[in-house]
C-alpha cells in the first residue's frame, strides 16, 4: 500500500507516494516514491529552470507537471505512434533562459515510410509555439521500430541525437554501416539543426555530413561525462549483446558486421565479435537487459554514488549502477530494483539532486529515489 511521503526525514515532502519504504543497496539506503502516476507509456522527462517538469508519452502527449498539477500541452507535433514509434525524447536547451527552446524527437510517417525527426518549440502558457522541424533521419524507411532518439547537449553549443538502424539487417534496403545515410547513426547538429563544420565527414563525397558516429543498432541512452566530456552511449543488441560504447567522432561501431548477439528465431550468431576498422564496446551484456535511459549521478543526495553511471533496463525491469575507472572501464556493477516498479524507460538526474526513473507501461509513472537515514 502506498503512503504519502513527508518531510520529517529530510526529504522533499511534496506529496509523493512512498512505493518502497526502504531498499538497501551496496552504498546507499533509499526509498522509492511516485510523483506522477497514470502515464500511458511515457518515454522521457526533463526539467525547466523553474523546476517544472516535461514528460512525453509515446502516443503523442507532452505534459507540463507543476507540483501536483499536470497539464496536457497543445501545439505538440503530430507523430507516428505505432509499435515503438511516437513522441520520444524531450530535452530543455542549456540556454533555455535566453532562447526558450525545448527539443523533441519523434517518429514521423509520410506515405508508407517514416523515421526519426527532431523539432524545437517554445513554451507559452499551456501550449507550444514557434514549432520548427530542424532535422529528419535520411532515408525514411518502412519499419515501425528502432528509432533511437536520445538527445545530449555538448559544451560546445552543439547537440547529439541517436538514430536507430530501422531494422536494416533484416530489410536490407540501405547499405549499413556507412556514413552515407543517417540510419544506425549518431548525428551532431548545431542548435538550429544545421551541420557543424568540424563534424568528421564534412567535405567528403557521398556522405551525410551530420553523421558523428555510425554502425549502431538502436541506441536509447546517452550521457556526457560531467568532468571529461566523454560521450557514453548504450544500444540494444538483438537477442543478446546489449552494448555500452564510448562515442568518438567518425568511428564505426560495427553493426551488423560486429555483434555479440544472435537471431531471435534460431539463435544464429549475427556477425563476428570484431572486425577491422570497427570500435569495440566498453562492455556488452548477454542476455540483454534491454537498456533505455542513462544518467551520470552528480547530485548531493547520494555522496557514494558520485560519478557513477545509471542505466535503465526494460527486459530486466531494473537499474544498473556502473562504476567507471579513469581509463573508461567498467570496474563494478550493481543491479537495483529488479522487477520492483516495472520497465525502466528513462533515468534522469533532477535539479534537486535526486535520481528519477520513468516506467514504460500502460500505467507508467515517474519515480524518485530518496536517501533513507538510519535512526
Amino acid at each position: 500500500m502506498a503512503v504519502q511521503a513527508n518531510s520529517s526525514d529530510g526529504n522533499s515532502g511534496d506529496g509523493a507516494e512512498v512505493i518502497i519504504g526502504q531498499f538497501k543497496s551496496e552504498q546507499a539506503k533509499f526509498r522509492v516514491t511516485r510523483l506522477v502516476g497514470d502515464l500511458d507509456h511515457p518515454w522521457a522527462v526533463d526539467w525547466l529552470p523553474d523546476g517544472r517538469m516535461l514528460i512525453t508519452e509515446r502516443k503523442g502527449t507532452l505534459f507540463l507537471v507543476d507540483g501536483g498539477q499536470r497539464t496536457k500541452l497543445s501545439g505538440v507535433p503530430a507523430v507516428w505512434a505505432q509499435n515503438q514509434g511516437g513522441l520520444l525524447d524531450v530535452a530543455v536547451a542549456p540556454d533555455y533562459e535566453k532562447t526558450g527552446w525545448i527539443y523533441l524527437t519523434y517518429s514521423l510517417r509520410e506515405q508508407d515510410k517514416g523515421g526519426t525527426v527532431v523539432a524545437r518549440a517554445r513554451l507559452e502558457g499551456s501550449g507550444l509555439k514557434d514549432l520548427q522541424e530542424i532535422y529528419r533521419q535520411t532515408p525514411f524507411l518502412k519499419p515501425s521500430y528502432h528509432f533511437g532518439s536520445r538527445i545530449a547537449f555538448l559544451n560546445d553549443g552543439t547537440f547529439l541525437v541517436t538514430l536507430g538502424e530501422r531494422g536494416q539487417r533484416r530489410e536490407k534496403t540501405v547499405d549499413i554501416p556507412t556514413p552515407s545515410t543517417s540510419v544506425g547513426a549518431t548525428v551532431r547538429l548545431n542548435m538550429d539543426g544545421s551541420v557543424p563544420q568540424d563534424n568528421p565527414f564534412v567535405g567528403q563525397p557521398d556522405v551525410r555530413e551530420e553523421v558523428y558516429s555510425y554502425g549502431h543498432r538502436n541506441a536509447q541512452g546517452m550521457a556526457v561525462h560531467p568532468d571529461t566530456g566523454a560521450i557514453w552511449q548504450h544500444e540494444h543488441g538483438p537477442h543478446g549483446g546489449d552494448e555500452l560504447n564510448l562515442i568518438e567522432a567518425g568511428n564505426n561501431y560495427g553493426w551488423p558486421a560486429v555483434s555479440y548477439g544472435d537471431t531471435y528465431s534460431d539463435q544464429t550468431p549475427i556477425g563476428g565479435t570484431t572486425a577491422p576498422g570497427t570500435t569495440d564496446p566498453v562492455k556488452y551484456w548477454d542476455p540483454s537487459p534491454a537498456f533505455s535511459g542513462m544518467a551520470f549521478y552528480t547530485g548531493d543526495k547520494f555522496p557514494d554514488w558520485q560519478g557513477d553511471l545509471f542505466l535503465g533496463t526494460l527486459a530486466h525491469q531494473s537499474v544498473l549502477r556502473l562504476e567507471l575507472s579513469k581509463d573508461n572501464k567498467v570496474v563494478h556493477q550493481e543491479e537495483l530494483l529488479r522487477q520492483k516498479i516495472g520497465r525502466i524507460r528513462d533515468v534522469a538526474l533532477g535539479p534537486d539532486g535526486y535520481l528519477y526513473l520513468l516506467t514504460d507501461m500502460s500505467d507508467g509513472g515517474l519515480y524518485r529515489l530518496e536517501p533513507v537515514r538510519d535512526r
